[in-house]
C-alpha cells in the first residue's frame, strides 16, 4: 500500500488502456486501485469510476466521434492517446459540470506527462476541433442500415445486435440497445432479517437525500439508490443491513421459493448474493450450501454471509461440472445460476460487450448444459431446480432448457406467471425473461424445473 496524490484522469486512463487493449476487467482494476489507496476520498473515487464506466459504455460512439475530428484513425493511435481522446470527448458530451477548457487542458497535461508528450499538440488540436464544431457527432443513417446505426449510437457490437434481431426481432433489439446505454441507479437488497425496507430507506434518505432513495420496481426487499460513490464503507452496509444486488437477480431466489428448514444447494454461488437471499427468504432456518470452484470466491461468500448475519449459509469449494455421490437426490432445491455471456448485464459490466466474441456462445452453451446435467442429479424426487443466466441469448437459455427436458422426462417446466413479485412482463409458461428496463433492471433468464414424484 503506497500513498500518492490522486490524479483522477490519469488513473482512469491507465485502467482504460488495460481494459480496452489488454483484455482486463474494469471492476477488478478499480477494486485493486482503491484498495491500494484508501487515502483517496469518495469524490476522487467517484470521478475515476465515472470516467471509466462512461467510456466503456459509449466506446464505439466515442471512437466514431474521435475519428470524425482526427486525420489519424484511432486504430493507428497509441493506446494511451486514443484513451485520453475518448475520455475527454466523454467529459465534453456528458459531464457538463467540468468546463470544456479544463477538459482540454487536463488532456494536454496527461499527454505531456506521458512517454508520448510530443503528441500533446495533436490531442489539443483534435479536442479544439470538437469544440469548434459544437461536439457534432456522426453515425450511419438508420434508414440505410439500422443495425449499423444502433451499433455506433449505442455502442453495441454488431454481432450482438444481429443475434438479438434474429432471436427477438428488430423492435426489441432497438429497445435493448437503447436501454443498455442509459445510466442507472444502484440496486440494493434489504436484509429483512435485520431491518425493514421502510426503516432502511429512511436511514439512507438521511445520508443521500430522500429524492435519491426509492423502492424497487418489483421486489419488496429492493431499494434503488442514486449515488455516485462506493457504499461499502457506509455503516448500513458494514452492519449487514443491506447488500448490493440487482432486482433481476433477486427473482432467482423467488423462483426457487425455498421454505424454512429445507436443504438448498447453490452451485455457482459467488459472490453470494443469491445464496444470502435464499437464506433470508428461509428466515435463516435450514441449510444453504453455497459452492464455487475458486477458493478466493468461497471466502468472499463466507464474508458476505457473516456480514449479513445469515448463519445457515455454508460456503464450500465445489465444481458444478463434477458430480458428487453424496449429492444424489439429496437436496430439496437447487439453484444453478450458470456462467454465461452476460449479454443482459452490459449496462452493469460494459467490458463484456468488448471482450465477448461470437465463438464464445457455443462453448458457454455446452458448459451450461453439462452443469445442468449435474445439477439435476442433486434434486430429490418432488424437488425443484432453477436454471438462470444473466444473458439474452436463446442458445444459452431456452434451447438449453428444452434439450434438458427432452433428455429428462422426469422433470417438467413450471410456469412462473403470477408467482414472481410484480409479475414481470417476460414471465411465461415454460421459462421467464426479465427484460432490461430504463429504470434499472438487468436482463435475466429463469426456468423453474420440478422433479416429478
Amino acid at each position: 500500500m503506497s500513498e500518492r496524490p490522486c490524479n483522477e484522469r490519469k488513473e482512469a486512463a491507465q485502467i482504460l488502456v488495460k481494459v480496452l487493449y489488454e483484455g482486463a476487467y474494469s471492476s477488478v482494476l478499480l477494486q485493486k486501485t482503491f484498495q491500494a489507496h484508501p487515502e483517496w476520498d469518495a469524490r476522487q473515487r467517484a470521478l475515476i469510476t465515472n470516467l471509466v464506466y462512461t467510456v466503456l459504455t459509449h466506446t464505439l460512439r466515442l471512437e466514431s466521434m474521435v475519428n470524425l475530428y482526427s486525420k489519424t484513425p484511432m486504430r493507428r493511435m497509441k493506446p494511451y492517446i486514443a484513451v485520453v481522446l475518448m475520455m475527454s470527448a466523454a467529459q465534453l458530451l456528458w459531464m457538463k459540470k467540468i468546463p470544456p477548457s479544463a477538459v482540454v487542458d487536463e488532456a494536454v497535461k496527461l499527454v505531456l506527462a506521458s512517454p508520448w508528450k510530443g503528441l500533446s499538440g495533436f490531442v489539443n488540436g483534435v479536442l479544439r476541433s470538437m469544440l469548434r464544431a459544437e461536439l457534432r457527432e456522426s453515425w450511419p443513417e438508420a434508414g440505410e442500415d439500422l443495425l449499423a446505426h444502433l451499433s455506433v449510437r449505442y455502442s453495441i457490437p454488431r454481432w450482438i445486435l444481429e443475434l438479438w434481431e434474429k432471436s427477438y426481432g428488430m423492435e426489441r433489439t432497438r429497445e435493448l440497445a437503447k436501454t443498455m446505454a442509459l445510466p442507472r441507479c444502484l440496486s440494493v437488497r434489504v436484509n429483512t432479517c435485520r431491518i425493514s425496507p421502510a426503516e432502511l430507506a429512511s436511514r439512507l434518505a438521511l445520508r443521500v437525500g430522500e429524492e435519491n432513495v426509492r423502492p424497487g420496481l418489483y421486489c419488496l426487499e429492493a431499494l434503488q439508490i442514486k449515488t455516485p460513490g462506493d457504499l461499502s464503507g457506509w455503516p448500513e452496509f458494514r452492519d449487514g443491513l443491506m447488500t448490493v444486488q440487482d432486482e433481476s437477480s433477486m427473482f432467482c431466489a423467488h423462483a426457487l421459493a425455498p421454505q424454512p428448514g429445507e436443504k438448498v444447494l447453490d452451485l455457482c454461488a459467488a459472490p453470494g448474493g443469491k445464496s444470502t437471499h435464499l437464506a433470508q427468504i428461509m428466515k435463516n432456518t435450514g441449510l444453504v450450501e453455497a459452492r464455487d470452484v475458486h477458493e478466493s470466491k468461497v471466502r468472499l461468500i463466507q464474508e458476505n454471509a457473516a456480514r449479513l448475519g445469515l448463519s445457515i449459509v455454508r460456503a464450500v469449494p465445489g465444481d458444478a461440472l463434477v458430480a458428487r455421490t453424496e449429492d444424489q437426490g439429496a437436496w430439496d432445491r437447487v439453484l444453478l445460476d450458470a456462467p454465461c455471456s452476460g449479454l443482459g448485464i452490459l449496462r452493469n459490466k460494459p467490458d463484456l460487450k468488448l471482450h465477448r466474441q461470437p465463438q464464445d456462445i457455443e462453448e458457454l452453451a455446452g458448459l451450461q448444459s453439462r452443469m445442468l446435467e449435474n445439477a439435476a442429479k442433486c434434486v430429490r424426487t418432488g424437488g425443484t431446480l432453477v436454471y438462470s443466466t444473466c444473458t439474452l441469448n436463446p442458445a444459452e437459455n431456452e434451447e438449453n432448457v428444452r434439450q434438458f427436458l427432452h433428455r429428462h422426462p422426469e422433470f417438467q417446466a413450471v410456469s412462473l406467471q403470477g408467482s414472481l413479485p410484480g409479475n414481470p412482463e417476460g414471465a411465461g409458461p415454460e421459462y421467464t425473461y426479465i427484460w432490461p428496463e430504463a429504470e434499472g433492471l438487468d436482463g435475466f433468464f429463469i426456468a423453474k424445473l420440478c422433479k416429478k414424484r
